[in-house]
């Protein structure tokens, strides 16, 4: 029967009892003469008596709402270097690209390639007889050969004073070649043999001729790469002894 009341009883309750029962009695309880106004003032047994047993846990409430998203965390130290992968399958070739433009002519000039025209080359030359030698040739080769022989009177024999010896033995001054042994020059078109040094020989512009030629048809002209001139010794005792430079420019266009 006082099973369900008690289960009703709290300390609050019966605070609340005792505090109503003495009110309805005047306030004051007779044998004491004490007014109750605090449940400090009940003897701590007593209110442990009267208190109730813990009630049972009520179910979980729904859960909230959730909230906002926090600030982004500092970034994290970087992980170590994976491991190296394997070498992929070998791809398929690509279209051939688009031919390019024609390089710039190579320096000096390409190999198996002409003297360009007007361009000039030179060289040097020498020869030393033995007495017992009347005569002998001096080679002249072209390292870029021309494009076209050069025809007669076109190849001039200077003397270290600068003269020009013709066919005819005559000295005189050539407009072909303005230079000296020093600075080879030759028109275009032209083969100018300069002698700095001319001991106990003797030639003409007449003795260069086309080395291809066993026997020479003009006098005064080069092959393609390069001419011959033939000196004479003029005293049979003595040593003959020639040298210098030369300088071929090719014809102009």
């Amino acid at each position: 029967m006082f099973s369900g009341v008690r289960r009703h009883f709290s300390y609050a309750n019966v605070v609340a009892t005792l505090a109503m029962v003495f009110a309805m009695t005047g306030g004051a309880y007779a044998a004491s003469k004490y007014l109750i106004t605090s449940p400090k003032q009940i003897k701590p047994s007593v209110l442990a008596s009267l208190k109730g047993r813990a009630g049972a846990t009520g179910p979980a409430g729904a859960a909230g709402a959730a909230g906002s998203a926090g600030p982004a965390g500092p970034q994290g130290p970087a992980g170590a270097a994976g491991s190296k992968g394997e070498t992929g399958a070998e791809g398929k070739e690509g279209k051939a690209g688009k031919e390019g433009k024609a390089g710039a002519p190579g320096s000096p000039w390409t190999v198996d390639g002409t003297l360009p025209p007007g361009k000039t080359e030179t060289g040097a030359w020498s020869m030393d007889y033995q007495p017992a030698n009347e005569s002998g040739f001096v080679p002249i080769s072209f390292p870029i050969p021309l494009a076209a022989p050069l025809g007669e009177d076109h190849a001039h024999f200077i003397d270290p004073g600068g003269k020009e010896i013709n066919i005819e033995e005559e000295e005189v001054v050539s407009p072909a070649c303005k230079g000296d042994a020093e600075q080879p020059t030759a028109e275009p078109g032209n083969l100018c043999v300069y002698a700095s040094l001319f001991k106990n020989a003797h030639t003409t512009s007449g003795e260069i001729r086309d080395p291809g030629e066993l026997v020479p048809t003009g006098h005064g002209q080069t092959g393609t790469t390069g001419a011959t001139e033939e000196f004479n010794a003029l005293a049979m005792r003595e040593k003959a002894i020639a040298l210098g430079t030369w300088a071929v420019t090719a014809e102009s266009e």
